[in-house]
């Protein structure tokens, strides 16, 4: 019994111990708490889902003791839901008629963890409390707003009043999209390390997936298409909410079209100077860069359907 848990318990501490890295304070506490996914997600690509949930478990209680209060919920939230995701999701597989194995593909794994994260927009948008009365449409944003400059006025006390409002003004139009696309971005950077520490250890179930042919479902294209056309059009909470759906359902495409200029680049001569150029340039152009990697992956995207149209036909997703 003691080894059968073991390794997920030890995985727990470790995953809880990098969540409360960042409130306890510690220097790297940002990095080491966007890490705390990866002991769940490569217990349970390793050992299955029971050991995912017994290590996720355990991190909440260890959560629980050392923060007490409402600190076990963003835990679960944050950590334990995406890991339980990814786990479950990537370790489904089926036996061809050929007697061949095939695994959940990563791009139906990426759909899921997408469409949780635009669930969350929606419940927490729900969640907000009543907003004053008298607050015309953009009650929501309104919210933020304010939330936004009471913090500052608390972490930040000695910015003026116009720095307060440039910050806001800045993070307060996508504010929902930054948190979701933080999560989101989180679960996929976790999944694949996880995956890729088991290859090395050769502890790994599945085999690592062609990240390069990755494939998405066709409801994203439909989502991103409505909610930009409801982001466009409405206005007040709704349209708050689709505009930031926009931005988390292009995160997707923009790692489509990463995939894309992976591929052009495998076997080229030189091919990791061009990529280690092309990651430099992301880099320096910070978030801009998001826009033109995006419209890549939907060219990609796009395109799959020309060309299932002049095969006649494509499959079924």
């Amino acid at each position: 019994m003691t080894g059968s848990f073991g390794v997920p318990l030890a995985a727990g501490l470790v995953s809880s111990l990098l969540f409360l890295s960042l409130a306890k304070g510690f220097a790297a506490g940002m990095l080491l708490s966007y890490l705390a996914p990866l002991p769940l997600m490569m217990v349970g690509l390793f050992l299955g889902n029971r050991a995912a949930l017994v290590a996720g478990l355990a991190a909440m209680a260890a959560v629980a003791l050392t923060a007490g209060g409402f600190a076990p919920l963003p835990f679960a939230v944050v950590v334990l839901l995406p890991s339980l995701v990814v786990v479950h999701r990537a370790l489904l597989w089926r036996s061809n008629a050929d007697n061949s194995v095939e695994w959940y593909p990563p791009g139906l794994v990426l759909g899921w963890l997408t469409g949780i994260g635009l669930a969350l927009i929606v419940i927490g948008a729900f969640l907000v409390p009543d907003r004053p009365d008298g607050v015309e449409s953009g009650g929501l944003q309104f919210w933020v707003t304010d939330t936004i400059g009471r913090t500052l006025e608390m972490v930040a006390p000695n910015l003026t009043s116009e720095q307060r409002k440039a910050v806001a003004d800045w993070w307060v139009p996508f504010f929902p999209a930054m948190v979701a696309s933080s999560w989101l971005v989180m679960a996929v950077v976790n999944a694949v390390a996880a995956q890729g520490f088991l290859v090395r250890l050769g502890r790994n179930r599945r085999p690592t997936p062609s990240y390069r042919e990755l494939e998405l479902p066709t409801w994203l294209g439909v989502v991103l298409a409505t909610a930009a056309a409801t982001g466009g059009l409405a206005e007040g909470d709704l349209g708050y909410v689709a505009r930031s759906a926009v931005v988390v359902t292009l995160i997707p495409f923009a790692l489509l079209g990463l995939a894309t200029v992976h591929g052009w680049a495998a076997g080229r001569p030189n091919a990791r100077m061009y990529l280690a150029a092309m990651y430099g340039g992301l880099f320096l152009a910070s978030a801009w860069a998001f826009i033109p990697v995006a419209g890549l992956g939907l060219v990609r995207f796009m395109t799959r359907f020309r060309r299932a149209e002049s095969s006649g036909g494509g499959k079924e997703e």
